[in-house]
């Protein structure tokens, strides 16, 4: 079913009910605004901004997916999986392009560079390996102290070229960032500034200042990477936060949650400036379009929900 909406606030504006067979746990836009999803049901799927299928399904992961993301022109896609895999497709012509046999434990949850040559992956024993495209071998393996024998549930690669970092929220709440090139640790919050449970989510923001972590404690963290601070957090999720994104323009930030909602946060006023409660199951996966004007949602139930947010 596809809902429309005309609205002058945020507001629901489409809705696909039967997107996957199961849970959609990945969610992303490419830079021509098309969507990619993920799913347990071992499909990745393109979906116009209508929500209409875009091509057939991409299959071939054993297992679930974790993370389907575009690459920075949009034409192609890499993807992680349970089955410890990584992916790469053809997003025009739907072909299987790499195949990364990553290992038992090396893969989860991935992100990839803005330069498209790295993709980063989180592992079951603390460490976050890079993985090169275009040869498929593993370039460097990031480790801290901190995070030794914690499950690497969620990483991101800041957008900056120049000098790539790489987050990493743990199992136990901790949250760790890398130099790329170097692999020192560049910040580390634990204990008093880190998360009280698993972090689902990590990513940075635009002009990769912030950083802005999702976790199972019912809390959104936002963290000041120049200042090496937690700057603000949010609170009003009524259980798990299980995904988070940021708006281009740096001005809100959106969390997706177990209990069923999507919530928008003004960054400004550090507040919560409007909740959608549309889902009829956990929230796993939300992403902004590329200018900050669309909201996607994907859901326990197979959904996908996109919100017109361009009036905040």
């Amino acid at each position: 079913a596809a809902v429309d909406s005309a609205a002058a606030q945020p507001a629901l504006l489409r809705r696909h009910d039967t997107c996957h067979e199961d849970g959609v746990w990945s969610v992303a836009w490419t830079s021509a605004g098309k969507l990619v999803s993920g799913s347990v049901d071992e499909t990745v799927k393109v979906w116009d901004g209508d929500l209409k299928a875009e091509g057939a399904p991409m299959g071939g992961h054993r297992l679930g997916v974790i993370s389907a993301v575009p690459n920075s022109t949009g034409q192609w896609c890499a993807c992680s999986s349970i089955d410890n895999t990584i992916r790469l497709w053809d997003l025009e012509s739907r072909q299987l392009t790499r195949t990364i046999d990553a290992g038992p434990l090396e893969a989860w949850s991935l992100a990839l560079s803005s330069n498209d040559a790295m993709v980063a992956t989180g592992t079951h024993y603390g460490a976050v390996n890079v993985w090169g495209v275009e040869t498929g071998d593993k370039m460097q393996a990031l480790k801290s102290p901190q995070t030794k024998d914690q499950f690497v549930m969620s990483v991101d690669v800041s957008p900056d070229a120049a000098k790539y970092r790489v987050a990493a929220g743990t199992s136990a709440g901790t949250v760790t960032v890398y130099d790329l090139e170097t692999g020192a640790v560049t910040s580390s919050f634990n204990e008093a500034t880190g998360h009280a449970m698993p972090v689902r989510c990590a990513k940075f923001s635009h002009n990769g200042e912030l950083l802005v972590t999702a976790s199972d404690d019912m809390s959104v963290h936002v963290y000041d990477l120049k200042a090496q601070c937690l700057a603000a957090s949010f609170t009003g999720h009524t259980s798990w936060v299980l995904s988070v994104d940021c708006s281009s323009d740096q001005r809100h930030i959106a969390s997706g949650s177990s209990d069923q909602s999507v919530r928008i946060w003004d960054l400004a006023a550090k507040d919560c400036s409007h909740t959608f409660t549309s889902h009829n199951d956990q929230v796993w996966s939300v992403a902004y379009n590329n200018d900050g004007t669309c909201l996607a949602a994907g859901c326990d139930d197979g959904s996908v929900e996109v919100y017109d947010v361009s009036s905040l």
